[in-house]
């Protein structure tokens, strides 16, 4: 049960998953792949809840104590968050490159991030843990989907 919720929370970070964007199945599954094995790595350290489960799965913000940190540790291990705890739409796109050849899918990736820049110089009480400002992406991420034609 816990594999797949890290494997929701994985390509909820990474929406485009499920979107518009052109995807072989070839593509999804290295992804899937990619994503579970870090899942697995932060969840030893990250307790998500049943709870933090149910919301993941319904598209909803976790609440539990550990989610925060939990996405956190996804988005550092994937790049996407730096040893400041600030995302880092460089990394992200670099990622989106080894997946997708299209530059316009890229771009479309670029946008999205950049919706959700503004989490950087957001005040956060956690400083370089990062597990404020990873909530906040997350959340920004859930919410601006729509507005790129990404169906989360």
């Amino acid at each position: 049960m816990y594999r797949s919720t890290i494997l929701f929370c994985c390509l909820c970070l990474f929406n485009f998953m499920h979107s518009t964007i052109a995807i072989t199945d070839e593509q999804r599954a290295q992804i899937h792949q990619h994503f579970e094995m870090i899942g697995i790595e932060c969840i030893k350290d990250h307790t998500v809840t049943e709870d933090d489960i149910t919301n993941l799965r319904t598209r909803k913000l976790p609440s539990g104590a550990g989610a925060p940190c939990f996405l956190a540790c996804m988005m550092r291990k994937i790049g996407v968050l730096d040893d400041q705890g600030l995302m880092q739409k460089e990394n992200a796109l670099e990622l989106a490159r080894k997946v997708f050849e299209d530059e316009e899918e890229v771009q479309k990736i670029s946008d999205y991030m950049h919706s959700c820049a503004h989490v950087n110089t957001a005040s956060v009480s956690d400083g370089e843990k990062g597990c404020e400002r990873a909530f906040l992406a997350y959340k920004c991420m859930m919410e601006n989907a729509p507005q790129f034609g990404f169906d989360i």
